[in-house]
């Protein structure tokens, strides 16, 4: 356990000092609070896997110190201390809802056993709620498509904008194209001056509303790209392993523009001698968007002057390709996606990031990788999206990257 840290919440000073040298001696990093409320605001800062709390305190309670800790979404391994040995009061204190409690004086033996479990106990229940919210995120954006394909179906609206805005609104208002087209709509309803039969605009108003038009076709485009993708039959065409992976260099060649951004470049492994001896099926137009669209997500998403790293393999009736790239840091000062997302991302209207990335020229509301997953359904091949810690460089901090796989089906020739 790498997060080993307690926060001790006990006023009375000696038996605070003694406990928190024990705790130290163990290995655990103890942040020690004079009472409740200290130790609520020192949780709130940066909240703690577990916390030892003392019943009688001044001011918060241990008791009250707990109710406020269990609203929490992932709530901490909470011990009461405690000097009595009533049952009526040990009774008491757990209905509290609390994992354990600890009877001063403390024995070294004893607290060490309950906290190694307290921390693995901590992880199984941060891991089980992950995965709820993940569950729950994923129905979500679930209902939210099904919703969209039933308009779709329904003749509610055709491509051509019939109710647009209503119907996608919820969708898309965060995002830079219609939320703020309407924004921009009602400032344009507010400001405009009525001149005889014609209304007078600003100019610079009106670039804003052409550019985030602009962005909304883009957004109606991707979404027919995606029904006829999905609902309609696709063209395949059959080609060596190795003609593919010429193909994806002269992709690669397309990207300079969007490399040379951040100054990056694409490293890309050797053909193998096996390619020759495969070949695949794969829709080129498709495929060369997909794939163009996952290298560009890298360029947004890695580090100035970084490298994106392909390595391309067949095996076990596969042609895999794995991009690396280095990521730059989250909000909360972490590396790579985070555990919880890395199914959602393929989501529709799923965004990893609430940046709007205008030098690339992309649409930013979580379309694209639903494209790119929509065409590896349509080839039945796989995609996956998860971090790896890079030993290969010698530092005492290895890197952590992102790694972007996806796999297309072979025969052999």
């Amino acid at each position: 356990m790498n997060d080993k840290r307690v926060l001790l919440a006990e006023d009375e000073l000696v038996s605070a000092t003694y406990l928190k040298d024990s705790l130290s001696a163990l290995g655990y990093k103890v942040t020690l609070a004079s009472d409740g409320k200290q130790a609520l605001d020192f949780y709130f800062e940066n909240p703690y896997p577990v916390v030892i709390t003392d019943y009688e305190m001044p001011g918060l309670n241990g008791a009250e110190l707990i109710q406020e800790l269990k609203t929490e979404d992932i709530e901490p391994v909470i011990f009461m201390l405690t000097s009595h040995i009533d049952p009526k009061l040990i009774v008491k204190v757990m209905k509290l809802g609390i994992y354990d409690y600890l009877v001063k004086p403390l024995e070294e033996h004893e607290i060490s056993i309950k906290l190694k479990r307290a921390f693995e106990y901590y992880e199984m229940k941060r891991m089980e709620t992950i995965s709820k919210k993940e569950r729950q995120l994923r129905l979500e954006g679930h209902l939210e498509w099904i919703q969209w394909k039933e308009k779709m179906a329904g003749g509610e609206f055709n491509r051509l904008n019939q109710n647009l805005f209503e119907s996608l609104k919820n969708s898309f208002c965060q995002g830079a194209g219609f939320g703020a087209l309407v924004t921009l709509l009602k400032l344009v309803a507010d400001t405009t001056v009525k001149e005889g039969n014609h209304y007078k605009i600003e100019s610079e108003l009106m670039e804003l509303i052409q550019i985030n038009t602009e962005m909304a076709e883009k957004a109606l485009k991707m979404f027919s790209d995606i029904d006829l993708m999905v609902s309609s039959p696709m063209q395949f065409e059959e080609c060596s392993c190795e003609k593919l992976y010429e193909q994806l260099l002269f992709w690669i060649e397309d990207l300079k523009p969007i490399l040379a951004l951040k100054n990056q470049q694409v490293l890309v492994s050797d053909l193998k001698p096996n390619f020759s001896k495969f070949k695949v099926s794969y829709n080129p137009f498709s495929l060369e968007t997909s794939f163009k669209e996952i290298i560009t997500n890298a360029c947004k998403f890695s580090q100035a002057d970084s490298n994106i790293t392909l390595v391309t393999n067949v095996e076990y009736n596969w042609f895999k390709s794995m991009i690396y790239n280095q990521p730059t840091s989250n909000a909360d000062g972490t590396y790579g996606i985070p555990l919880q997302y890395e199914n959602l991302i393929f989501e529709p209207f799923y965004r990893l990031s609430k940046n709007v990335f205008d030098q690339y020229g992309t649409l930013d509301f979580g379309l694209g990788l639903c494209y790119v997953d929509s065409c590896f359904k349509k080839h039945d091949g796989k995609l996956s999206v998860h971090n790896v810690i890079d030993h290969s460089e010698w530092s005492d901090s290895p890197i952590t990257k992102v790694a972007f796989q996806f796999s297309l089906p072979v025969i052999k020739i």
